[in-house]
């Protein structure tokens, strides 16, 4: 199994968990590495959660600074 690291990016994560998953509906995975599999996912989703909060929070962020200069009628770009 991958370590979650915070160096990972949301699509490593993501695809990390689509794995683990795929390996979680193995017929030939045990119990145990179910139990396994399944601890991993839940840290992988909880990390995939924030990772898009993250994300959110940035985009929330440059939408009110657009507001703003929209407000302030000063130009965007230099000519």
């Amino acid at each position: 199994m991958d370590e979650i690291s915070n160096e990972m990016d949301f699509q490593q994560a993501f695809d990390s968990l689509k794995e683990t998953v795929d390996k979680l509906e193995d017929p030939k995975t045990t119990i145990d590495e179910s139990i396994e599999l399944y601890e991993q996912a839940c840290k992988l989703v909880v990390f995939c959660q924030r990772k898009l909060n993250d994300n959110k929070l940035k985009i929330t962020d440059i939408n009110e600074r657009i507001a703003q200069l929209r407000q302030n009628s000063e130009p965007l770009f230099e000519d």
